[in-house]
């Protein structure tokens, strides 16, 4: 049709042909798409109601006229009486449309109304490109003071219950469907990088877990040099959503504040993150016996090793045996936790139909910790310490590890859904003497009720003494002037351990045992371990050090308006 004021898209135009070099023209109207009903006032006559409903008579199928009353169906029928703009989500009564275009009215101009959105005219093709597009500001838009904030997004599908995909149809609606993106791999990232590369102010917002944003900024920080990466926003549809939490972008996933996260990036303040490196290397043979001083307690033989020790040839522990990336923003872990995780995860990947919510994740995540019953109950019988070395800061803090059965490198406040290991209070700046009372009140209460299990008398009194050194170990800690507030920006990293009972009382507003702040890290596994990386599980079958240093900073955005 040669009349465009009377014909209604069935899609937007999502590019341009070719450069166009000033910010007006002819998609610079609305995108209409047919509603039943608005949600409210009407953009050009201000006003919401109007007739909904349609009464069509259908007769029966008869050769009768003289049917009678009862054999004539009634049916309430939706009409389309109303549009909305694909663009801008100004609603407006079809007829109001049809009055306006009849006039050539240039109210029928869409101004866009988000800042987030790339403009078709902004986007044109490329020959003889891989990519096959490129963005560009027009010359009349100045980039350096603009307000505008292009946004890219990536989704993992994958991610949590699986709600990638009901995300990407809804912000096809909301975007310009080829901000979008759907995450399949590292070219997918480069891609879109390449195509938004010449627009200025670019942010980023990530669909998923943690393990999806640490995916994507991984690959940032190989592209960009540090702080010089678009900002990344997140989207959180994952299990645990430890960063989410931290950058105030939520901890759930809901459908009603999708637009409202949309709208809230343009205003989010950019921070620096900082970035840690881990290098593996392999360590020849060692005695944990000899080269530690231990001295193993006598115990039955089905004491002497946890399960993820003792069972090395686990599916799930053959099927991940190398990291996905070999840096981190959020944590890494060793030991039990990271063991149920790995489980966890496996069955995930194997039979993905079955993890559909977040909450039904958290279920299964639960009944896969029972398995690991007897490391949970016998916890005063075994602990990290036999099992790797950990220096600090050129200091060796093995003799901290032996009341822990997992250990942490945490270098943000949020750890397994949201619990605070390190400190409730990270956000303020409180002086070290109320935390060491706050601490040591914590930990007293910890224990004071716990009676050991039926035990001999010598294990009885070998748990009472475990129980009383991890008080005072804790509270030795805290006399330390390295102990401080937690950051996410301050090159530091901190070291907790959790033994069984913490591992589930962090979730109630307990803390671990804090065991340093440090900026260097070396871990030496004297046997094979499970491992935890920002949301990517995997298995270490032979004794290796692991070396962990600061490597940079990346750009993310803070959320301010919650």
């Amino acid at each position: 049709m040669n009349d465009t004021h009377n014909y209604l898209p069935f899609c937007r135009s999502s590019f341009s042909n070719s450069i166009i070099s000033e910010d007006h023209g002819e998609y610079d109207h609305h995108y209409w798409s047919p509603i039943s009903s608005l949600t409210k006032s009407c953009v050009i006559c201000r006003r919401k109601s109007l007739s909904r409903t349609l009464i069509i008579r259908r007769e029966s199928h008869t050769s009768n006229d003289n049917t009678p009353m009862q054999n004539i169906n009634l049916k309430v029928v939706k009409s389309y009486h109303s549009l909305i703009c694909l663009w801008c989500s100004e609603e407006c009564h079809r007829r109001c449309w049809k009055n306006v275009n009849a006039n050539d009215d240039d109210d029928n101009k869409c101004y866009y109304g988000k800042n987030i959105i790339v403009r078709p005219q902004w986007l044109h093709r490329v020959e003889n490109s891989s990519v096959g597009f490129q963005a560009r500001f027009p010359d009349n838009i100045d980039a350096s003071n603009s307000s505008l904030t292009p946004l890219i997004v990536f989704i993992n599908k994958l991610s949590g219950g699986q709600k990638g995909e009901i995300i990407y149809n809804k912000l096809i609606r909301l975007l310009n469907p080829r901000q979008v993106f759907l995450l399949e791999n590292d070219a997918t990232i480069m891609q879109a990088l390449d195509i938004y590369s010449s627009l200025h102010n670019t942010r980023i917002l990530v669909c998923g877990g943690d393990g999806t944003v640490g995916w994507i900024l991984s690959t940032l920080a190989r592209r960009f040099s540090s702080l010089d990466n678009p900002p990344v926003g997140i989207c959180p549809i994952g299990t645990g959503n430890d960063l989410s939490r931290v950058l105030n972008w939520s901890w759930t996933y809901s459908t009603k504040r999708l637009l409202t996260t949309l709208l809230q990036i343009s205003n989010a303040k950019p921070i620096a993150l900082d970035r840690w490196q881990v290098d593996f290397e392999s360590l020849t043979s060692i005695n944990p016996i000899e080269e530690t001083g231990i001295i193993r307690r006598c115990l039955p033989h089905f004491l002497d090793h946890p399960r993820f020790v003792r069972e090395t040839n686990l599916l799930s522990y053959q099927n991940y045996q190398k990291p996905l990336n070999v840096r981190f923003t959020n944590y890494i872990c060793f030991g039990l936790d990271p063991a149920v995780v790995l489980d966890f995860h496996d069955k995930r990947m194997r039979d993905p139909s079955k993890f559909t919510s977040p909450m039904k994740n958290k279920l299964i995540y639960l009944n896969i910790g029972r398995q690991y019953f007897r490391e949970f109950a016998l916890w005063r019988a075994w602990n990290l310490r036999s099992y790797m070395r950990i220096v600090c800061d050129g200091q060796d803090r093995t003799n901290s590890l032996r009341h822990c059965h997992s250990l942490i490198l945490l270098n943000i406040p949020s750890y397994g859904s949201g619990t605070h290991p390190w400190s409730r209070t990270y956000q303020k700046n409180i002086s070290i003497q109320n935390k060491t009372k706050k601490f040591n009140q914590i930990n007293s209460n910890t224990f004071q009720d716990i009676d050991p299990p039926d035990y001999s008398y010598d294990r009885c009194k070998f748990a009472r003494e475990n129980i009383s050194n991890t008080i005072e170990s804790s509270a030795a800690s805290l006399t330390n002037d390295q102990i401080g507030r937690q950051s996410i920006d301050d090159h530091i990293l901190e070291v907790v351990g959790l033994d069984s009972i913490q591992m589930a009382l962090i979730h109630i507003g307990f803390l671990g045992h804090r065991i340093a702040q440090c900026s260097q890290v070396r871990i030496e596994l004297l046997h094979s371990m499970p491992v935890h990386m920002d949301g990517d599980p995997f298995y270490l079958p032979q004794n290796t050090a692991i070396n962990v240093t600061h490597a940079g900073q990346v750009l993310v955005l803070s959320n301010n308006n919650k």
